[in-house]
């Protein structure tokens, strides 16, 4: 038993350890670019060694695959619990989309898009990052098909995709200008067209 205990306290040490690194990269990110996160400057952000870095990630591609992993997860878990106790279509929606929204707002969203592009132009990683981004986005759908279980996947798909794509726009917009209160009224015309897309359920009608 003894031992036991000791590898479960080992275990969430390690957890605390790796959020920890991804935290102060998100935070290196965040203020200089991805260019200003060098494994020397999170190592000492966080207060660890770069060997310890080593150990959880490998190296700085793999750091960054993994705040990748970090911030796709956070995503689909905050979405699978937004959309439990809406009882209908609209309601879903715009659980999803605000959801979306308050998670692309946060900086670990911009520092991923960062670290995203930055992997796909080293030839090493482009490969990879592309399938497990692909992965990823699969899992998303899911949460989007579990959230809207009486529509068609093919049209839950692309109800997701226009969402996503039109939400990483205003984003963009974002960051280039700052924030505005017509971003509101955009993602309210968002969901309203979603809403429309999805208007006849087609498994009721199978």
């Amino acid at each position: 038993m003894p031992r036991a205990i000791d590898q479960r306290r080992a275990t969430r040490k390690r957890a605390r350890t790796r959020e920890a690194v991804l935290r102060a990269a998100i935070q290196c990110i965040a203020e200089g670019g991805v260019a200003s996160a060098n494994t020397a400057r999170i190592a000492e952000r966080c207060d660890v060694s770069w060997g310890v870095i080593q150990y959880h990630f490998g190296d700085r591609t793999g750091l960054f695959l993994a705040l990748v992993e970090w911030g796709f997860a956070a995503l689909k878990d905050a979405l699978a619990e937004l959309h439990s106790s809406a009882p209908d279509l609209r309601s879903r929606l715009e659980a999803l989309i605000e959801g979306t929204w308050a998670l692309m707002e946060r900086p670990a969203h911009g520092a991923v898009l960062e670290v995203l592009l930055q992997l796909r132009r080293e030839p090493d990683s482009a490969a990879p990052v592309r399938e497990r981004t692909r992965q990823m986005r699969g899992q998303l759908r899911e949460v989007w098909r579990k959230a809207l279980p009486e529509y068609a996947p093919d049209s839950v798909n692309r109800a997701e995709r226009l969402a996503i794509t039109s939400l990483q726009g205003l984003a963009l917009e974002r960051a280039l200008e700052g924030k505005r209160a017509a971003h509101a009224r955009d993602r309210k015309a968002l969901i309203e067209t979603l809403t429309a897309m999805l208007a006849t359920p087609v498994k009721e009608n199978m």
